[in-house]
């Protein structure tokens, strides 16, 4: 099933990417030859007017060939072919497949909310962990985060974006504390080999039993799901964190827990155990999620605020790889496209359209870099002719092509590694 979404996921982008490449040529008058979706041989196909319409055997890809395309073709001087057409009329047609993709995930993304998704409250501070970054930067549990770097924070997923984009960076973080206003300079720490950021900063939880290890000490010692852990030796708990704290420091000894079960207040000894090089109980958090359908107008308006703030982020993330302030480890291949199709698809429809909808940014914009082989570097060509009046030489273009292919392959070979070091080697 991975397999099955990974190639709707895949077979979706590149449609819409060729159509928008496709209408922009027939506007533009170019004779466009072949529409395929998939690369290689043909499988199927049929031909209308001018266009023959192909589904090929390799189903990652596709492309839309266009008369006169290629810088290797002899122009044969017809008014149809992409050569004759004005720069600004060749511009269009290479920019409309990248842009077609941004403008999807306008389109998809507030059918996220009309559908449902799960509510995300303000990015209120549950915990800071000792001798982290926010504990240095002056955080406080209650505070609310409202802005970072001057971007509006609607959600911990934003704030914790922001900071995982920004490692060793100082960020201006401004927060609601208690009704003052705070302004605090924070610096992320470095965390793993990715060279993403760490904060410290952790999102309101309280220590509400969601689970259980079976056969561990906290089941043994008769806590049931959605018993309160209140305090434990007397300490009071106020968050999940400082929970799992405590349990790590016992070395051993045994913990008195005050619980709250059904409003009413009881102590439970538990002795916790070495799993995993550490000392734990057998417990995990319950995590309180509201699902939410929106109407028409505000899922239309969260759509499109939740669709600036990705395209700005993938913008902040590209800064950061090209300026090396993030490693190139964090990027993904198709392997990690499959199993985030899989695990969206799983979670239900509107996650695997916000999946969609992320990934078709990602696409977009990566396809605009002024590379060549890609679009964006066909408008960089485009506008070198229109500064010198006149195209570039042949051999030229024949020489950038093949320094962008290698970029590309090169690109492609990365994060393929990546996939299997992440899949094979990482666990």
């Amino acid at each position: 099933m991975t397999l099955i979404y990974f190639l709707i996921v895949i077979g979706i982008l590149v449609f819409v990417h060729e159509l928008g490449h496709f209408i922009m040529a027939k506007r533009a008058g170019v004779r466009v030859e072949k529409f395929s979706l998939g690369m290689g041989p043909k499988l199927v196909g049929y031909k209308k007017g001018d266009t023959e319409y192909i589904i090929s055997a390799l189903p990652i890809g596709g492309y839309v060939k266009m008369a006169g395309e290629n810088p290797d073709e002899e122009p044969t001087g017809a008014p149809d072919e992409f050569q004759a057409k004005t720069v600004w009329q060749r511009a269009k047609i290479a920019a409309s497949g990248p842009l077609t993709n941004i403008l999807l995930a306008f389109l998809v993304m507030p059918l996220v909310f009309m559908i449902g998704t799960y509510v995300e409250g303000p990015a209120k501070v549950g915990y800071v962990e000792k001798g982290s970054p926010a504990e240095k930067a002056g955080f406080l549990a209650g505070d609310v985060i409202e802005e970072i770097s001057g971007r509006k924070i609607s959600s911990w997923t934003k704030a914790l974006s922001l900071i995982a984009v920004n490692p060793d960076t100082d960020v201006t973080v401004d927060l609601d504390r208690e009704g003052e206003k705070k302004a605090l300079i924070l610096r992320p720490a470095i965390a793993t080999e990715l060279k993403i950021g760490m904060s410290g900063l952790v999102p309101d939880m309280p220590a509400e039993v969601g689970g259980f290890r079976p056969g561990l000490p906290a089941e043994k010692a008769g806590l049931k799901v959605h018993d309160k852990i209140i305090a434990v030796d007397g300490k009071t708990v106020y968050h999940w964190n400082q929970f799992s704290t405590l349990v790590k420091e016992s070395k051993g000894k045994t913990l008195r827990l005050t619980i709250e079960r059904e409003e009413k207040r009881a102590e439970k000894s538990v002795t916790p155990l070495m799993d995993g090089g550490r000392y734990v109980i057998g417990v995990e958090p319950f995590v309180r999620l509201v699902f939410k359908k929106y109407g028409f107008v505000e899922s239309v308006q969260l759509g499109f605020q939740k669709t600036i703030e990705a395209i700005d982020l993938t913008f902040i993330t590209l800064k950061k790889l090209l300026s090396f302030g993030l490693s190139i480890k964090t990027l993904g291949g198709p392997v990690m496209i499959a199993q985030m199709s899989g695990q969206a698809a799983a979670a239900g429809l509107s996650t695997f359209l916000s999946l969609l909808a992320v990934i078709s940014i990602s696409l977009g914009i990566l396809n605009l870099l002024p590379i060549p082989v890609l679009d964006g570097g066909l408008i960089l060509f485009l506008i070198i002719e229109a500064v010198r009046k006149k195209p570039l030489s042949r051999r030229t273009l024949e020489i950038s092509q093949s320094i962008g292919a290698a970029v590309l392959i090169t690109l492609i070979a990365v994060v393929s590694y990546n996939d299997i070091m992440r899949e094979f080697f990482s666990r």
